[in-house]
């Protein structure tokens, strides 16, 4: 359960730096922004609507990380699981030797 929580945290973490770095310039590249009012002199829709693109792009990210640590830990675990199987059984141990009398060396 420790290794699934591990996996899901990290890949989240790891992919939400990756949107953090990336997202911007995608944004600006592949979308344009909202032509509501005069953008030149105030631009406060045009960067509201970016930071919520940004930010739901950095959930998307962590969501899709934690769901790809998901899989990865769960067949890794399956694997493991499968080849390992039952220990190997007890093998009976010999008695210890008795002395004189029919006891042991350890008994008083």
């Amino acid at each position: 359960m420790r290794r699934v929580l591990v996996w899901m945290l990290g890949l989240g973490l790891v992919f939400a730096v990756l949107a953090t770095l990336i997202a911007p310039s995608v944004l600006g590249w592949y979308f344009t922004p909202p032509q509501g009012g005069v953008v030149m002199m105030k631009g406060d829709d045009a960067v509201r609507w970016g930071m919520n693109r940004l930010i739901t792009t950095q959930l998307v990210a962590l969501i899709l990380g934690a769901v790809l640590g998901l899989v990865i830990a769960w067949r890794w675990r399956k694997r493991a699981d499968g080849t390992a199987g039952l220990p190997p059984p007890r093998t009976p141990t010999t008695p210890a030797p008795v002395g004189p009398g029919g006891r042991n060396p350890t008994s008083v």
